[in-house]
């Protein structure tokens, strides 16, 4: 099954800023947010107003729930972030590949910064679709009897972590002030 997830977020920046802090500093946010041990630009080319970008993001183990722990290896937390960010509208239209390989989610959306008086709103919409069956080290078995439960943690898990980049560029312009 298929989860939508929508975020309208503000932010206390103009949305050039926004844009250009995210698409051009994200690494810098890292402190700021929850759950992510670093981000690396894997590549990065510009053409007329594009910037295409391929981000390695690496998830903080110890952030995971003890009890799904021993399931989860490091590979599972880090994921490739293929993104391309057009200034003229201030959007990225992205896709998330895992590094485990196989096929364990399918994650793409867009963001798009909004400009709102003198700060902005962060908007994202996010189609996402989890395979539990093909997370290595669950039986497939019990992956199809959990799937339902899984889904439902994780899109209770997901909206709130994305919602965290807001709430990450909020920190981040506090902390310069």
């Amino acid at each position: 099954m298929a989860m939508k997830i929508q975020v309208s977020e503000p932010l206390p920046l103009s949305a050039d800023e926004a844009f250009y802090l995210i698409r051009d500093d994200m690494p810098s946010l890292v402190p700021f947010l929850y759950d992510v041990e670093r981000i690396e630009v894997v590549t990065r080319s510009e053409d007329e107003g594009t910037v295409e970008l391929v981000n390695m993001w690496y998830g903080d183990l110890d952030k995971i729930p003890r009890p799904v722990r021993r399931f989860i290896k490091r590979e599972l937390l880090t994921w490739k972030d293929y993104a391309t960010w057009t200034a003229q509208d201030r959007t990225s239209r992205w896709r998330l590949e895992p590094s485990i390989g196989g096929k364990v989610f399918e994650c793409a959306g867009t963001s798009k910064l909004i400009e709102d008086g003198d700060n902005c709103l962060l908007e994202m919409d996010i189609n996402l679709e989890i395979y539990p069956e093909q997370v290595p080290g669950v039986p497939k078995l019990l992956a199809r009897k959990l799937r339902p439960q899984l889904e439902q943690i994780i899109e209770q898990q997901v909206s709130p972590n994305l919602r965290n980049l807001a709430t990450s560029v909020r920190r981040y312009v506090a902390s310069r002030e």
